[in-house]
């Protein structure tokens, strides 16, 4: 993953991890077994409030490529997320930091609430994972 700016920072590290990451696999299944949390959370608040942060993971492909990026979502109807992409793309060429995508409850990877409020977040089950491998 790549951020706007031009420091690099650890967030801005790309972790490069095999399709048949087991690990990574028991993390999905952890965020989708979690996932009705999220949406539920959505559904009872107001999607303007700025005191809390929704976001998915998910994969994009493109030409034989895949990245795995994060997605500010804002909305969940007919079984899919509306949001912002918040990750600059390494590989892909047409996606770009901001762009407006759809992600499928099925291809949600890891998701994360942040709540300003309190302070805390749920969910990130594979951030410190990914964070122990990027380069």
């Amino acid at each position: 993953m790549k951020s706007r700016t031009n420091h690099k920072t650890d967030s801005d590290k790309i972790a490069r991890l095999s399709t048949d990451d087991i690990s990574l696999r028991k993390y999905k299944d952890t965020a989708q077994a979690q996932l009705d949390y999220l949406i539920k959370f959505m559904g009872e608040h107001d999607k303007r409030d700025t005191l809390f942060r929704y976001a998915v993971k998910s994969s994009f492909h493109e030409d034989g490529e895949d990245e795995h990026m994060w997605t500010q979502v804002y909305e969940f109807k007919d079984n899919y997320f509306i949001g912002t992409l918040t990750n600059e793309p390494s590989t892909l060429k047409k996606i770009r930091y901001g762009d407006t995508v759809k992600i499928f409850r099925q291809d949600v990877e890891d998701w994360l609430l942040q709540d300003f409020l309190t302070n805390t977040e749920v969910g990130g089950f594979s951030r410190q994972y990914i964070r122990g491998k990027a380069k």
